[in-house]
């Protein structure tokens, strides 16, 4: 439990474990109270849209993904060498329309993702399982997404290209000698830590963006600016969430691997793994809308959602504390004979 200060001076407790136990009781409240297994298959769709932008907890791709990224440098490295110098004509548009068909499908994958972050989200409010409603009413918010994290990824790009150029330049251009491994090294561990700083904060800032979005119905880089300032004010705060989210990222893999160790692969097939782990899922994406809640009714995604469509958990409260109903409305006063 952390204390933070409010705009009004009034202290406000912003708790990391609570909300994910109110999390756990809402993905029972969705998924099984009633099971319904269409809802169960409409809502995993939505969280297989969802990452595949790469947005919230993907940890059922890690390993595949890494898999392909070693597969395609083997098969770029293989097909380098065998060309060499003495590479045909008809490669070099043959590589260009290779490498303009890969960059189309990610461009896909990522407006794809955009669309079903918001329709998960807005799966995980509603309590329901809908595809085609949240798909044309979060159309521009969605779309905005997708344009802004292009622009993110072109210049999360060039950071990186800069980064590289600036670490390796020196080994690159030192003799080869006895002194020449240190400077790859350090230039090495410089640009890793370059990557992770900025995977992990644009993870932590686009995780907030989304509920950011729904509730206020607003643009990508008006959330971006409202979310990096609410995290900068309470840095402290979002590290301690950050920590704790890693150690479910990591629980939340050992249940994948479980998974798939136990269904022989199946659950590693896209989709069919989403629909196995769904719990987990709705767990996961449950978790950082009840923790952005807290900071008050603008970040509550329940806020702007009717009593009667919502499935707004109930108020957590602290052991030996109880919540009083709300006191009756005082009586009409007596109206005078006149």
């Amino acid at each position: 439990m952390v204390e933070i200060a409010r705009m009004n001076g009034t202290p406000a407790k912003v708790e990391i474990f609570a909300p994910f136990g109110a999390a756990i009781e809402l993905m029972q409240k969705i998924l099984f109270r009633p099971f319904d297994i269409t809802k169960w298959l409409v809502i995993g769709f939505a969280a297989f849209l969802s990452h595949l932008a790469g947005g919230g907890a993907n940890f059922n791709w890690n390993s595949r993904l890494g898999n392909w990224r070693t597969q395609m440098h083997s098969a770029t490295r293989d097909a380098a060498d065998s060309f060499g110098s003495n590479a045909p004509l008809w490669a070099v548009p043959i590589g260009i329309f290779v490498v303009l068909l890969i960059i189309a499908v990610i461009a896909v994958f990522l407006w794809l993702g955009s669309r079903g972050r918001f329709i998960f989200t807005d799966c995980i409010v509603r309590n329901r399982g809908a595809i085609a409603e949240p798909w044309h009413e979060y159309r521009h918010e969605a779309n905005s997404l997708f344009v802004f994290s292009l622009v993110i990824a072109l210049i999360c790009l060039a950071i990186v290209i800069g980064a590289g150029i600036v670490f390796f330049l020196p080994a690159l251009l030192h003799d080869h000698g006895a002194g020449a491994g240190v400077p790859v090294v350090f230039g090495g561990v410089l640009f890793v830590l370059v990557l992770v700083l900025i995977a992990v904060g644009w993870a932590l800032i686009s995780q907030f963006m989304v509920p950011v979005m729904y509730r206020r119905r607003c643009t990508a880089p008006e959330a971006f600016r409202i979310t990096t300032a609410l995290i900068g004010e309470n840095l402290g705060v979002f590290l301690l969430y950050l920590l704790f989210l890693i150690v479910l990222g990591i629980a939340a893999a050992m249940i994948a691997c479980l998974a798939t160790c136990v269904t022989c692969c199946i659950a590693a097939i896209p989709y069919v793994g989403t629909v196995i782990l769904l719990p987990v899922y709705v767990t996961l994406g449950a978790y950082p809308l009840l923790f952005l809640r807290q900071f008050g009714p603008d970040y509550d995604v329940w806020g702007g959602v009717p009593a009667v469509e919502s499935a707004e958990p109930p108020m957590q409260t602290r052991p030996g504390e109880s919540v009083s109903p709300p006191p009756p409305e005082p009586p009409p006063p007596p109206v005078l004979p006149t």
